[in-house]
């Protein structure tokens, strides 16, 4: 009997990252959406959270829950990661491109938002591929081929050169490499043996204009006095537990609609979930 892990669907996912993020409330909004679509699927044990960061959206989504491990390239991620207490059977400094762990050793390999800074997911995937068992899933969130045109910069932009530098822009702030088709992702999944079983949208496009205007009004990735108050080094001084409850309480109810909004057929995120073929080599 495979044994699978569901987050809370009924969960106010929204509300939780608003506390959790409230010193970035865009990352608030954007994860909140990825956490409800992925609270819709079941995940089969065990379970590879690939890029898992300091381990906070995780444990927002899947709380304490047996069967995760994490790995991350980014060792400064890794000690939260490891306090969390999300990853019962560790966390461990891992390159994609040569992962630390056994053929046919996880039931779902698990990415959220990660697979578009590398630049080079081609080399990648064989190693997600291998580590998971015949069957076992493959689930990634990505920004979608609409995510740059979708951008309240570009929208706005006064022609289509002013657009693109603008959606530049935001590449290089986000670091972000590559914006594929479902039908680029269904022949990258295919050639290490994946089969694409589900692919939608998330994030409607109302949705991810307001992200980008926030990203602008709270200063995300650039200097701000949002961002000067919110800083870890002022924690000492005590008042941004105030800040944080204010930030809460006034943009909770001004993000529901955006939250609530289906992408339908058009979207700034892409929930890929692909299968892995019984005869697939690992």
């Amino acid at each position: 009997m495979t044994i699978t892990l569901r987050a809370d669907c009924h969960k106010d996912y929204l509300d939780a990252f608003l506390r959790r993020y409230w010193f970035a409330p865009p990352v608030a909004l954007w994860r909140a959406i990825e956490a409800r679509v992925l609270s819709a699927l079941e995940f089969p044990l065990p379970l590879l959270d690939f890029g898992c960061g300091d381990g906070l959206f995780t444990q927002v989504v899947f709380g304490q829950a047996d069967g995760l491990y994490g790995c991350d390239i980014a060792p400064r991620e890794l000690p939260a990661a490891r306090d969390s207490g999300v990853y019962r059977h560790g966390v461990q400094f891992a390159d994609g491109h040569h992962l630390p762990y056994r053929d046919s050793t996880f039931g779902t390999v698990y990415s959220n938002s990660v697979i578009e800074h590398i630049p080079d997911p081609q080399h990648v995937l064989p190693e997600l591929a291998r580590v998971l068992r015949p069957g076992g899933l493959l689930v990634m969130t990505v920004p979608s081929d609409q995510f740059r045109r979708l951008l309240d910069g570009v929208a706005r932009a006064a022609d289509k050169q002013a657009a693109e530098r603008y959606a530049r822009s935001v590449d290089a702030l986000l670091a972000h490499h590559h914006y594929h088709t479902a039908d680029e992702w269904r022949v990258l999944l295919a050639s290490v043996g994946i089969r694409l079983t589900y692919v939608s949208y998330y994030v409607a496009p109302e949705a991810v204009r307001r992200w980008d205007r926030m990203n602008q009004q709270f200063g995300i990735g650039r200097r701000s006095l949002f961002n000067l108050l919110a800083s870890p080094r002022l924690r000492r001084l005590g008042y941004q537990k105030v800040m944080a409850r204010v930030v809460h309480r006034y943009l909770l109810p001004r993000l529901r609609p955006y939250y609530d909004a289906p992408a339908r057929d058009c979207g700034g995120g892409m929930l890929v979930v692909g299968e892995k073929l019984a005869n697939a080599a690992s």
